[in-house]
Order: structure tokens, then sequence, then C-alpha cells
């Protein structure tokens, strides 16, 4: 029962793959699509019933027609010299009904004529008035069948009338003894008639549905605006505003996000605000203390003082430099990637640490230089020192950008690896700096990568070692 369930999850997985596939993705399109449906579907019924309609009643006259034709023809003959008659049926001949005389009963109508009873009550229907003349029907053709347009009566061959899928020969006794035979193309009218009908409106539902998708993605264009905004506003929260436009719903959602980014960028202003003024008190703080340590007598107390009060600048320094977040105000200028990553690479390598770059000898990239800059500094610097080297590859990748840091380090454990994100985290359990870092690093890589719409990840590297894996959108 399991593998039988199990089976038949996944047929309905595979299902509704599909659907989902056929079904559009965006709300334009979906609307567009739904509107097609409909006006299809009550086109469709109302197109079947009017033509029904409209059939039988054209059908109706043109057989009240035909049968006033024929009983007037049948008079006529009979009162028309025998010599003349032939001058009589060419200048009653038409393309929807052909008379042919025949010295007698017709028996041989020629292949494919057959006795059809409900042809034959219903013609009867129409020439009552024809009396006890003898009538016999036959039809050609079927509803099913492609038009007959080459047919002939009792070995006569008959001129191609209007296209019909069935033609009715009605053969009438005349009191001579002769028989005129009236082929008639059945229900030509309407048949045509549905055919131009449908044709129309074919290129009625093109139009509509040009105009459909037009007009949804008009409509929804504002939509797509504020998707926009709201990826800019995780990025940079002093983005341009959202343009109030659109329905009544849409501009009060618009209005409601701009209040909502002004908020946030008073809330980032007062922040810096309050940390430009905690770290002019504590750097007062710390200058006053770097003083008193000079009147302390005891001259390795008073290095040793020194060297916690200057750490502890540098962690201020730090801390308040990754709280301001420095860069976020810096414009996006174009950068060539490749030289950037080449130059830190050759700086580290200046001092003797083992790092190499690999990748295009060019790359432009628009981004914040400076804290693209600090960005990869953290991460090549980490992995020529904690890591033994540092492999920077640079690619692009699908329209996005992929820097890849590799080292041949010890690496980090899986369950550890978000955890070197979170700001003063250390792997190294001491707590000095020499050794150890501030644990800011990584944090402030990771902020800046986000800051510019892409992310950090983490991996082992194949052979022992650790990959830092950046990916950044493409270009603008």
């Amino acid at each position: 029962m399991t593998g039988e369930g199990t089976w038949r999850e996944r047929r309905h997985a595979r299902r509704g793959m599909r659907a989902r596939h056929l079904w559009p993705d965006g709300i334009a399109s979906r609307v567009a699509l739904i509107l097609m449906i409909c006006l299809f579907v009550v086109q469709a019924a109302s197109i079947l019933f009017y033509i029904r309609d409209r059939a039988e009643a054209a059908t109706e006259v043109f057989a009240n027609s035909v049968a006033d034709r024929i009983g007037a023809i049948v008079a006529l003959m009979e009162r028309t010299p025998p010599p003349r008659r032939a001058e009589l049926l060419r200048a009653v001949n038409s393309p929807t009904l052909w008379v042919t005389l025949l010295p007698g009963k017709p028996t041989v109508m020629g292949p494919g004529w057959r006795h059809s009873p409900r042809a034959w009550r219903r013609v009867m229907h129409h020439l009552g008035p024809l009396g006890d003349r003898p009538i016999e029907v036959r039809v050609l053709g079927n509803w099913d069948a492609p038009p007959v347009r080459e047919s002939e009566v009792a070995g006569q061959p008959l001129p191609d009338l209007l296209p019909s899928r069935r033609k009715i020969a009605i053969s009438v006794g005349q009191r001579d003894g002769s028989w005129l035979v009236f082929t008639v193309a059945a229900d030509t009218t309407s048949l045509r008639w549905g055919i131009h009908m449908a044709f129309w409106i074919a290129l009625a539902g093109g139009f509509i549905l040009l105009f459909a998708v037009w007009a949804g993605h008009r409509v929804t264009r504002p939509l797509a605006r504020f998707a926009e905004a709201a990826d800019r506003l995780g990025v940079d929260v002093r983005a341009p505003p959202l343009p109030e436009a659109g329905s009544r719903e849409l501009r009060k959602a618009a209005s409601a996000f701009n209040r909502m980014q002004e908020r946030l960028r008073r809330l980032v202003d007062d922040r810096t605000l309050m940390l430009a003024a905690i770290s002019h008190d504590l750097r007062t703080a710390l200058t006053r203390l770097k003083l008193r340590t000079e009147f302390i007598a005891d001259g390795e107390q008073r290095e040793k003082a020194n060297a916690d009060l200057d750490e502890m600048r540098a962690m201020l320094e730090s801390t308040l430099a990754f709280a301001r977040d420095d860069t976020a105000d810096e414009p996006r200028t174009r950068v060539d990637l490749a030289a950037l990553l080449g130059s830190l690479c050759d700086d580290l390598a200046d001092t003797g640490h083992a790092a190499a770059y690999q990748g295009p000898g060019r790359l432009t990239y628009a981004c914040r230089p400076m804290a693209l800059r600090r960005a990869f500094t953290n991460l090549i610097a980490n992995a020529a020192t904690y890591g033994e080297e540092a492999t920077v590859t640079l690619a692009e990748d699908g329209g996005a950008v992929e820097v890849i840091v590799a080292d041949r380090g010890p690496g980090i454990p899986e369950a550890m690896r978000e955890k070197v994100f979170a700001p003063f985290f250390r792997l190294e359990g001491s707590r000095s700096r020499e050794t150890g870092g501030t644990g800011l690093g990584m944090a402030v890589a990771r902020a800046i990568i986000r800051r510019h719409g892409g992310d950090i990840t983490l991996e082992d590297r194949p052979g022992g070692g650790l990959v830092a894996r950046v990916r950044l959108p493409g270009n603008p």
C-alpha cells in the first residue's frame, strides 16, 4: 500500500508540475488568459445557439422559396409546348436549383444517390400544393463528408452548384408522363454564414487578447515597481521613494511604503548620531586614561596599561565603524573587479602570505568600491592568515558575478559556519587580537556583500580547506 500511495503521489505531483507549466506566471498574463477563456466560452455558446436558430430560420425560408419555385416551374412546364421547354429550362436554372427534364421516371439517378425517409417527409411538407403528382426524393452526401462538387442525375452531369455537404434531388411526375428532377444545394446559406462568422469572431478574439495583455501589464506595472522598491530598500535605505501611481489601493500601499522607508531612514540617522556621541565620549575617556598612565612609576606596568588602552581603542574604533556602517552612503561607481582582487592578493603576497588571483584580466562592475574592498580584504586576509593560503577565483555565472576565496586550513565545522558571521564571534579561543582578531571581519564582509544584493556561503574544499563563495548580482 505504501508503494502504491507513493506512486500516486508522484503521479499527482507530475500532473501538478505540468499544470503549473501551462498556467502563466505573471498576473497580467493570468488576467488576460482568464478573460479570453470567459470570452470564448460565452462567444462559443452564443454562436452555437445563434447559428442553430439562424440555420433553422434560413433553411425554412430557403425551403419555402424552393418549394414555391418548384410549384411554379411544374405548372409553367405543363402549360409550355414541348418544343419550347428547353428554353424554359435555361431560364429557370440557377446555382441553387437545377432542373432536368426526363421523358420518363428516373430509375437510375447516378452513383451515391439514396432514398431518405426524413428528407422525403420534409420535402412533402413543403410541396403539398402539387397535389397528387408522384414525387420521389433522393439525397447525395452527408454532413460528415467533404462538400459535393461533382454529381449527375440519370446519367446527365450536373453543373457545379454552390458547394454543400448535401444535395437533394426532387423528382416530380408530369401529367404527360415526363418527369422534372429538381436538384437543390441544401443548407448552403447557413453553412457559409457560419464559416464567415467564425472567422470574424476569431479575428476579434485576437485583438481582444492583445488588448487584454496590454491592459493587464499596464494595471500590474505598479506592482512590479513596488517589488523593485522593496528590493532596493533591503539594499539601500536611502533609495528614492516609490512613485505613488496606479489605482487607489496601489497609491495607498505606495504611500505606506514610503512612510515606512522614511521611518527607517530616520532610525538609521538617529543611530548614527547616537554612535557618534558615544564615540566622542569614549575617546575622551580613553585619552584621559592614556594621560594618567604616564604617572605610573613602574615602567613594566605602564607599558601593559598603554597596550591595554591601545587594544581598547582599536576594538572601539572597529566596533563603532561596524555599527555606524560608514560605507553605506558611498556612491556606486564602476570599478575593475579583477584589478581590485589582484591588488589585494599582491599586497598579501608582498607581506609573505601565500595569495594568488585566478580569473579574467578585466571585469567592470558597478559597486561601492571602498566597501567591497573592505569585504574582500577581510575574506582574503582570513584565508591567508588562518588557512595557510588564499586562492581567489573570479568568474561570471549566468549574469551574476562569483568570487571564490579558497584556503587549505583546518576548515570550519558545518554547525559553526553561520555563527562565524555573528559579530564578535571567534573560533580562536584566546582573547588576543594578534591571534583571533576582534571577531568582526566576517560579519562586516557579509553585511557589505548583502548591501550589494549578494550573499556569502561557506563550503568544504575538496582535498581539505574552506571555500568562501561570494555571489553578487549582475551589473544593473
